[in-house]
């Protein structure tokens, strides 16, 4: 199994009261597809009234991709088939997860895709 490493931001001023860094485990043969949606089932990122937060996906201090709560799967720089051990090859396996507010989702991934900084969350 792989253990990895996840943390997020918080939503709001209580949310900050405890840490958010967890793992999970999974068979390092599975796909990061794969390892997103066992992310999401978990409830692991909180919904936020509105149904509309946007998550900047970190990895190794690069961001990799965007996850909207209104979104059924992540959008990725990076092919969402490519299996997850080789992925992080030798790197400690971390996904930070930056809560980006309500910003469009479509507009933050146009940005991350290209190399740019992402737009103003507010």
């Amino acid at each position: 199994m792989l253990v990895i490493g996840i943390d997020r931001d918080s939503v709001h001023a209580g949310d900050d009261l405890e840490s958010h860094k967890t793992s999970i485990r999974l068979d390092p043969a599975v796909t990061l597809r794969i390892l997103f949606e066992a992310i999401q089932s978990m409830g692991y990122l909180p919904g936020i009234s509105g149904g509309k937060a946007t998550w900047i996906i970190c990895s190794s201090g690069k961001q990799i991709g965007v996850l909207a709560q209104q979104w059924p799967e992540p959008k990725l720089v990076i092919p969402p088939e490519s299996i997850v051990s080789q992925y992080f090859g030798d790197t400690e396996p971390r996904l930070l997860f930056r809560y980006w507010c309500q910003a469009d989702p479509d507009h933050v991934f146009s940005h991350i895709q290209v190399g740019n900084e992402p737009p103003s969350r507010f």
